[in-house]
């Protein structure tokens, strides 16, 4: 299998590792017989080398996919939650516009499925929503749960699942969200516009069952509207965050105000690991990122949040 390891100091100049995780973390020891284990860390605050690598061909599926993920699946505490990300333009072929947030998200605790081949050049490719390609990889993990000589047999929780993507990745992921494997939604700079653009109109938010959190950039973000009106019509509990320094590809390539600013996608990597650390590993320090009066994103400069439904 085509793989690439990405040690720290090969992530850290590639895709400003250092600059967002401080130090690796190991995974807890194995707790004593007779003491109860103790609760698991943030994953914000835990950190693992990544291994970058072409899924195996199991299937008949609507994309080729890459895969992120801890290098040493047994150093993670547990069964590795899965989080399948769609790219922007609904590129479905090449897998480089979100290789860095891929790459971070993953090095917090996260087995990430992502959309595009693992050696494919970077195509100026624009698609139509396809939300089985969200939906397929999902399958794709869960043969790969139960694959012999797979090095994630039986390392993936296929019961914490995400849905996330950028752009037009992210009305796929909205889409995929109706799938009852789906446990949480991530929108970046995305939504569904009032008129049905793309094939896929609002009345799907009526089909959304787990939490949804729309992350915009502001006025300048093409998405802002339909971020904000999603987030709006949603049943199901919901979280808005906007930063309107990060326009629409600010946090997806570290621009804030247009200009070359990696801290705005560092603040981006908290935000989607917090996210599915509260929705899918249930951890309190996580949930506290976003809900409360004090929550951690709300006390960062330049970012607004609002919640419903919690």
């Amino acid at each position: 299998m085509r793989k690439a390891v990405l040690k720290p100091a090969l992530v850290a100049a590639v895709t400003v590792l250092v600059a967002v995780t401080a130090a690796f973390v190991p995974g807890p020891s194995e707790p004593e017989a007779d003491t109860a284990a103790p609760p698991a860390p943030p994953a914000a605050t835990v950190f693992h080398p990544v291994v970058r690598e072409a899924a195996a061909r199991t299937g008949d599926y609507a994309a080729e996919y890459t895969v992120y993920r801890p290098a040493d699946p047994d150093r993670v505490r547990g069964r590795l939650p899965v989080v399948v990300f769609g790219n922007g333009a609904c590129r479905h072929t090449s897998n480089d516009e979100l290789l860095t947030l891929e790459t971070l998200l993953a090095a917090h605790g996260f087995v990430v499925v992502a959309v595009g081949g693992f050696d494919e050049p970077a195509l100026t490719e624009n698609g139509s929503p396809e939300p089985a390609v969200i939906t397929d990889a999902i399958t794709w993990a869960e043969r790969e749960n139960e694959r012999r000589g797979s090095e994630l047999r039986d390392k993936l929780d296929t019961h914490r699942v995400g849905a996330a993507g950028h752009s037009c990745g992210g009305i796929e992921a909205l889409v995929a969200g109706a799938d009852p494997r789906v446990k949480s939604v991530l929108s970046l700079d995305s939504g569904f516009f009032a008129d049905g653009t793309l094939g896929y109109g609002r009345e799907n938010l009526r089909k959304l069952h787990t939490p949804v959190l729309f992350a915009d950039g502001g006025p300048t973000d093409v998405a802002y509207p339909n971020s904000g009106a999603n987030y709006d019509l949603v049943t199901v509990p919901a979280v808005r965050a906007t930063n309107p320094a990060a326009g629409h590809t600010g946090f997806v390539y570290g621009q804030r105000d247009g200009n070359p600013d990696p801290s705005v996608r560092e603040e981006a990597v908290r935000v989607l690991v917090n996210w599915f650390d509260f929705t899918l590993n249930g951890n309190r320090t996580a949930r506290g990122y976003f809900l409360g009066a004090g929550c951690g994103l709300c006390a960062t400069p330049g970012w607004t949040v609002t919640a419903k439904n919690f």
